[in-house]
């Protein structure tokens, strides 16, 4: 993956384009334009991700007229020979191609015939074994989505992936609702994950709004994932809860805004910021005319601005102390007033 210093961000397309090339090619053009890291499609034969008595989820219903999940998958398919065209246009415009697949016949398509950055699983195909088994053993990275998975589930996936050997797998915290409520996000989960399993942790966001992947890599994601359209109205199960485009550019300006205000764990000053604190700090200033040779007591001094003199802290440094050269009241004592 290519932004590995800051958070590495992914435009789910997925069925998106309706079953179109030149619309997925859109897709493509725009998002690079926009700097997203990839552009993430899906692919499956449904004959071979559906039995006969698959049926859709509620939220598919409303957005698709096919009568099954089989139809369904198949009005939005692209054929095997587009996704190469997609990669050849990712490579073109300087994206990543990534995409999802969801049976064994797709996702060796993909590894024989694209170079792809990592594998990304599915949140429903964290058990599904002859894929599991076929991605641990390529050197490949893994994004994992855990959405609908128990922290057990999840412990127990990742056991199947490390039995094969996969070692450099991020996991993703996913609320599998489209569109997600807020109330449902918990955004405390990814960290939750990053201590149990420690690992490098991510969002895949379907929720509306940009707001849950904001605060998610404020809080330390290195990746994460949002689907985006041209029309939420379209027809398809994806659409409304997705991000348009002009949608997706503000969350990519966002996340690299919050990763510039998150910076560094060391404590660094700017020469403006050093400048306010001579300003906005305090010194040890004279109460009242302090003549030659006198000596200073806790009733001759005060705080006042500037600070460039002593720190009020430093008192003791200035008590007792005799005068060298008298100081007129409402001075900033400073140590060559002093013997």
């Amino acid at each position: 993956m290519k932004n590995k210093k800051g958070c590495y961000i992914i435009a789910e397309v997925g069925p998106n384009h309706n079953g179109n090339l030149d619309t997925a090619l859109k897709f493509i053009d725009e998002l690079a334009a926009i700097g997203v890291d990839a552009v993430k499609f899906q692919i499956g034969n449904p004959l071979n991700s559906y039995s006969l008595d698959a049926f859709k989820a509620n939220y598919q219903e409303g957005r698709d007229k096919t009568k099954s999940p089989i139809e369904m998958s198949k009005r939005y398919q692209l054929p095997f020979s587009d996704h190469i065209k997609l990669y050849n246009r990712c490579k073109e415009v300087g994206v990543d191609y990534s995409c999802s697949a969801f049976e064994m016949e797709s996702l060796t398509f993909l590894w024989e015939n694209i170079p792809m950055p990592f594998f990304k699983i599915p949140s429903g195909e964290i058990f599904t074994l002859d894929m599991v088994d076929f991605i641990a053993q390529k050197d490949l990275p893994i994004i994992l989505s855990t959405g609908m998975s128990t922290f057990e589930e999840i412990q127990q996936g990742l056991n199947l992936f490390e039995a094969h050997g996969a070692k450099d797998i991020t996991i993703l915290h996913c609320v599998s609702s489209y569109p997600a409520s807020p109330e449902d996000i918990n955004l405390n989960v990814m960290l939750e994950l990053r201590k149990r399993f420690g690992r490098n942790v991510g969002y895949s966001d379907h929720m509306l709004g940009n707001e849950a992947s904001i605060a998610a890599v404020a809080l330390g994601a290195k990746v994460v994932e949002k689907h985006v359209t041209f029309d939420k109205n379209d027809e398809g199960p994806d659409h409304q809860a997705s991000a348009t485009i002009a949608e997706f550019a503000e969350l990519v300006k966002a996340i690299r805004k919050v990763e510039t205000l998150m910076g560094m764990s060391e404590k660094v000053f700017t020469e403006k910021e050093l400048g306010i604190k001579s300003v906005a700090r305090k010194s040890i200033v004279s109460k009242t005319d302090l003549p030659e040779g006198h000596v200073i007591t806790a009733d001759d001094i005060c705080y006042k601005r500037p600070g460039f003199g002593f720190l009020p802290t430093q008192r003791d440094e200035v008590i007792g102390k005799k005068v060298k050269v008298s100081i007129e009241a409402n001075r900033v004592i400073r140590p060559e007033n002093l013997l």
